[in-house]
C-alpha cells in the first residue's frame, strides 16, 4: 500500500480530483469533511482507479495528437510518413512538451495580444 501524499505533492489534476471528492463527501455528510479526510479517503479508495483512467485518457489523447501531426507532416512532405516518424517528429519539434504543458505558440500569442489590447484601451 502506498503512502498517502500531501496535497502539495500532487499534480493540479490530482488536486482537482481530491477537491471534487471532498465536495461529494461533504454533500453526503451534510457538513464539511475537511481536506485531510478527503485526501486520505481519495488515496485509500479512489486514487489508483483515477490514475489508471487518467493515464488511459492521456494516452488516447496523445495518440490522437500524434495522428493529427502525422496527417499534417505527411501533407507537408507529400507522402505518408508513418506513425513512428510522426511521433518522433512530434517530440523533436517540441509539440509533445507543449501538449503536456497545455501551452504552445498560440498560448503565448494570445497572452501578448491581450496585453496589446489592454495597452491600447488604456491610451
Amino acid at each position: 500500500m502506498e503512502k498517502n501524499a500531501r496535497l502539495d505533492e500532487l499534480s493540479l489534476d490530482e488536486i482537482n480530483a481530491v477537491l471534487t471528492h471532498k465536495w461529494f463527501l461533504s454533500q453526503k455528510a451534510c457538513h464539511d469533511v475537511g481536506i485531510d479526510f478527503a485526501l486520505n479517503d481519495w488515496f485509500q479508495n479512489h486514487s489508483k482507479k483515477w490514475r489508471d483512467e487518467k493515464m488511459k485518457a492521456d494516452s488516447e489523447a496523445q495518440r490522437a495528437e500524434i495522428e493529427k501531426h502525422k496527417w499534417f507532416l505527411s501533407k507537408k512532405l507529400g507522402y505518408d510518413v508513418g506513425r513512428q516518424q510522426a511521433a518522433l517528429d512530434w517530440i523533436k519539434s517540441g509539440y509533445a512538451e507543449a501538449w503536456r504543458n497545455k501551452s504552445g505558440p498560440y498560448c503565448e500569442k494570445k497572452d501578448s495580444n491581450e496585453k496589446e489590447d489592454k495597452a491600447a484601451s488604456n491610451r
